[in-house]
């Protein structure tokens, strides 16, 4: 018949088990050699099979109950180790950049002592990355001491270098034009061989310095690296606070003056800290 096949396929699970049932009480029937059938003890038997079916399908819910259980506590167990991670880590973060802070602080305390004029420490909290950081401010203002014309410099990698000049002054905040600015100008002297000319920000190579003005004999004498300080002429920039080195030289054959393309002493992008500094004696 064509529906016993089908339902076979659809109860092939039901039909084995129904099977392996009669098959077991089958066994246990015929193991004695006294083969009497009481259909007490078959009844027994057969309540019996059924109860360890029952008791091995309860154990396997348990088990799988259980289990998952078990794994929900793993995953928060998880989560909350993961959270403990991501707190340490931030813990560590912290830290190291505390201990670089102190450090830096450390430095900028021990250049302040050393210097001769009296200065307003500051921090730099804003700047105008746009356009190569041509303004830079800092957190101290006129309640502070600040006005307008005031030398910058600041302390990196061994050295005291020049930042720029204070041209705005606020109540609590002051803007710095730094010698970066193809507008700002420093009267300069080269620290060796003493010849002198005049800085301004680099019209062609924006965050380097040109100097000019430099007596064309200087070409055999100036070397490269060699140190471009202040002058101190003008007044407005205390003498001996170096500005950068030497890059490169040109000499026009047209032009009676050399200029030199100098690297700052100040890494401005690196700028943290300044001091505004008097011209007065401590």
């Amino acid at each position: 018949m064509p529906g016993i096949p089908s339902f076979v396929r659809k109860n092939k699970n039901g039909i084995t088990f129904t099977a392996i049932l009669v098959l077991c009480l089958l066994m246990m029937l015929f193991s004695n050699r006294n083969v009497v059938l009481q259909p007490k003890k078959v009844g027994q038997s057969f309540f019996s099979l059924f109860q360890l079916s029952i008791h091995a399908i309860t154990d396997w819910f348990s088990d799988t109950w259980n289990s998952i259980g078990e794994l929900k506590a793993l995953r928060s167990e998880l989560d909350e180790a993961r959270e403990r991670l991501v707190e340490y880590e931030r813990v560590s973060r912290n830290l190291t950049e505390l201990r670089r802070e102190n450090q830096v602080l450390r430095e900028q305390l021990g250049f302040s002592e050393a210097l001769s004029f009296r200065y307003i420490s500051a921090q730099v909290i804003a700047r105008d990355p746009g356009n190569q950081f041509s303004t830079i401010m800092v957190n101290r203002g006129s309640i502070h001491g600040m006005h307008q014309g005031m030398p910058v410099i600041a302390f990196q990698g061994g050295l005291q270098g020049l930042v720029g000049r204070v041209v705005v002054v606020s109540l609590t905040t002051a803007i710095i034009q730094p010698i970066t600015d193809p507008n700002s100008f420093v009267a300069a002297r080269l620290q060796t061989s003493r010849f002198d000319g005049l800085v301004a920000g680099s019209q062609a190579v924006p965050g380097l310095l040109t100097m000019s003005y430099v007596k064309k004999l200087a070409l055999n004498e100036v070397q490269y690296g060699e140190l471009v300080i202040t002058s101190g002429m003008g007044q407005l920039f205390p003498e001996g606070i170096h500005i950068g080195r030497v890059r490169e030289m040109t000499a026009k054959g047209y032009e009676a003056s050399l200029e030199l393309e100098v690297e700052p002493i100040v890494d401005f992008s690196r700028l943290e800290y300044a001091f505004i500094i008097d011209t007065e004696e401590k």
